[in-house]
């Protein structure tokens, strides 16, 4: 049988949720069916050795922000489909899509798949940019119901992440200190800038043994160390706070901590979220993109920004009644948000489009 070749064409490839769910579906498609070219547009390269070390074709391609960059990039990609005889374009955020709506245009049976991988693609008038391809694409991706608006195609699939959870299953001592954790790339949507304010609220109320870890680092989208390490500084909180940088032993950490907290502005649904729950400790999120629909009062805590450090503080004043609901959506998570059903449900659309004329 005739594999079906797919090119999976990314904004870059840093230590990113997005990143990390793409190398998790590579990695995890069957390889006798489909053949996977992965293209990061930017210079970004963090994960680019994982992908070589799963026998993954990869190249990223140093595109900078400027015309003759965006052309070069362009050409490029349209020799490499017509070279490569690249049956589909799987698009995974916004600045692939419109890459992917050029091709299309010289390649009309190139098939193309989008997946945003967030409820927020950056702008309404990317919303309307969006919308407008719609004719151009076969399928988008979302995660959950909730995501799907009218900038998204008719035949629009649900599929929601998927992760290895036997990673998760480890045996790993507590830190000393109570630990609430944060994972992701320091940015607006990921709202670290929020946490030094939670840290001074816990302080008030007479708690001393606890940190908060941030772990990430910037992207191409932008870099908020300065702004947040202002805020520690500004609340007095140096001692509370853990600056700890990108970081590749992310299972360890989460099961090493006690909490984690995703004061997000907005979501997709995160990784890092999955991650956290099959870690086995509670999980303390604002209601954004597709969280509601895994997170519940039975299983973690959903709170608004008001609200965000004081249930910080009842969950290390109630540390059992948390630890039944981290056990709970520890279960719902490897029952529901395995990495085999999320590539077994991308085999099935690209084996279904690439039969459509």
């Amino acid at each position: 049988m005739k594999k079906i070749k797919v090119l999976q064409l990314i904004t870059g490839l840093p230590l990113g949720g997005a990143e990390k769910v793409l190398l998790d579906l590579c990695s995890n498609l069957d390889k006798d069916t489909i053949e996977n070219h992965v293209i990061g547009l930017n210079d970004e390269v963090d994960f680019k050795e994982d992908f070589i070390q799963n026998k993954i074709i990869v190249k990223n391609l140093n595109m900078t922000r400027n015309l003759k960059s965006f052309l070069k990039t362009a050409k490029f990609l349209n020799n490499y489909i017509k070279d490569k005889k690249i049956d589909i374009l799987h698009a995974h955020m916004f600045h692939p899509l419109i890459f992917a709506f050029i091709l299309k245009i010289k390649h009309p049976k190139l098939k193309i798949v989008f997946t945003s991988h967030n409820i927020n693609i950056g702008s309404k008038s990317r919303e309307m940019l969006t919308f407008l391809l719609k004719p151009f694409r076969d399928i988008d991706v979302v995660f959950s119901k909730d995501m799907i608006t009218k900038m998204y195609k008719k035949d629009t699939r649900v599929i929601p992440n998927g992760i290895d959870v036997s990673v998760y299953n480890e045996d790993v001592k507590k830190n000393e200190k109570f630990t609430f954790i944060s994972v992701g790339i320091l940015r607006e949507q990921k709202n670290q800038l929020f946490l030094p304010s939670c840290a001074s609220y816990l302080k008030d109320k007479g708690i001393k043994n606890f940190e908060i870890a941030i772990v990430g680092g910037a992207d191409a989208s932008g870099d908020m160390r300065e702004e947040i390490h202002q805020e520690i500084i500004k609340h007095d909180v140096l001692k509370e706070i853990n600056m700890m940088g990108p970081r590749r032993d992310i299972p360890e950490l989460l099961q090493k901590a006690h909490c984690f907290v995703m004061p997000s502005n907005f979501e997709g649904l995160p990784i890092a979220l999955l991650e956290a729950g099959a870690s086995n400790i509670p999980i303390i999120s604002t209601p954004v993109g597709a969280i509601p629909s895994i997170i519940d009062e039975s299983c973690g805590y959903l709170s608004n920004l008001d609200n965000f450090a004081k249930t910080m503080f009842e969950v290390m004043q109630n540390q059992t009644l948390a630890a039944k609901k981290a056990a709970k959506l520890k279960t719902k998570i490897e029952k529901e948000f395995s990495i085999k059903s999320m590539a077994k449900a991308h085999e099935e659309i690209y084996s279904y489009i690439k039969l459509q004329k």
